[in-house]
């Protein structure tokens, strides 16, 4: 599951430790419930929830987290071995990820999880709890680079919609890894999953030097054609950086001739965090200063009828006339709301700031909107 904790930010947590020794020893999936006595129709383990105490097969535990409050009908991976609790899945959000590998064939400038060779493939652990998950639900997989277990990856995800039919799952990957012989599979999932594919760049040498990868854009072109013949959902996802943006409307006409096929364009607010974080003033646009070619490469993709959505841009720091492509993007657990946007009339419709946004070397105008 995703990393919660960064040195001097507290966020949600979505690790949890205990203190004592369970009966049960092996790794297992438990659902949130209101009593000790509380049975559940779908899963026999639960973890109960009565005032401030919670038991685990009658067993009370002590969760040393501090700040912790569990929702009822939350979705929970426990590690008995090593006292963990794994938040997999909360009812009220829209952001429950599993972060099945932090291993990437990819070294992009602006990674805000740069890679590590460490695994956490609990598969059939994932598969139990993602059958519990309500009807309608969404579950998002990441990575790392999650096709680099290209195999196990989509047999999981014909698992769990032949389990839980109306489960939606949005998959972010680099698409290099697909080829002829995944179409069968992948039009199994096109009902079900949205593919998250990043693209940065109309040239391949600036696309391929962003992500550090030679070849990467004649592959990733390769993989779009798969996507394109198996009916495939896909979402273009383009970061914003110094390093794309004044090709920004290019790609945009790019998009618009050979894309209207998918179902949206999120166009990205660099994140300050990861690799993003090295030589910060030399990768972030401040669009309230530069909003040209963001405003042109999104009015150009909405001309063509292209979904064109903006991710973690704060209303205020985008023209007008584009506004209304802002997504509240930023998942709750690591975002921020500034002094500015306390009384602002558009707050409940904005994603707000990343956590560890610093006003110091972010936007030079941040403004509160009156009603």
């Amino acid at each position: 599951m995703s990393q919660q904790y960064l040195a001097g930010i507290i966020l949600i947590e979505l690790s949890l430790r205990y203190t004592e020794e369970i009966i049960q020893k092996e790794p297992f999936v438990c659902v949130v419930t209101g009593r000790v006595s509380e049975p559940h129709d779908r899963c026999a383990n639960k973890l109960s929830k009565c005032d401030d105490e919670y038991h685990i097969g009658g067993q009370k535990i002590s969760i040393t987290t501090q700040n912790v409050f569990l929702e009822i009908g939350e979705i929970l991976i426990i590690f008995p071995n090593e006292k963990l609790i794994q938040r997999f899945y909360r009812p009220k959000v829209n952001g429950n990820t599993i972060l099945l590998t932090e291993k990437c064939d990819q070294v992009c400038m602006m990674c805000s999880q740069p890679p590590k060779n460490k695994d956490y493939l609990h598969w059939d652990l994932y598969l139990e709890a993602a059958s519990l998950i309500p009807d309608g639900g969404t579950l998002g997989v990441s990575g790392g680079e999650p096709t680099l277990y290209k195999k196990q990856l989509l047999q999981f995800l014909i698992d769990c919609i032949e389990l839980n039919k109306n489960l939606q799952i949005n998959v972010l990957t680099n698409a290099q890894h697909f080829d002829d012989n995944d179409i069968d599979k992948l039009v199994i999932l096109n009902r079900n999953v949205l593919w998250g594919v990043p693209i940065y760049s109309h040239i391949p040498s600036e696309h391929d030097q962003i992500v550090g990868k030679d070849g990467a854009f004649s592959k990733l072109e390769n993989g779009f054609n798969c996507l394109l013949m198996s009916g495939s959902r896909v979402e273009l996802r383009t970061v914003l950086m110094q390093e794309n943006y004044s090709s920004l409307p290019k790609l945009a006409k790019l998009v618009s001739r050979h894309f209207l096929w998918v179902e949206r364009w999120a166009i990205m607010q660099l994140e300050p965090i990861g690799y993003a974080k090295i030589d910060w003033p030399t990768k972030f646009v401040d669009t309230t200063l530069y909003p040209e070619n963001l405003e042109q490469a999104v009015l150009i993709a909405k001309a063509s009828g292209i979904h064109a959505s903006l991710f973690n841009f704060p209303r205020c720091t985008v023209p007008p006339n584009i506004r209304d492509s802002c997504v509240n993007s930023i998942s709750d657990w690591k975002q921020k709301f500034l002094s500015e946007c306390i009384t602002c009339s558009q707050k409940n419709s904005c994603c707000g700031f990343f956590e560890w946004y610093d006003k110091n070397s972010g936007y030079k105008s941040v403004r509160r909107f009156e009603e």
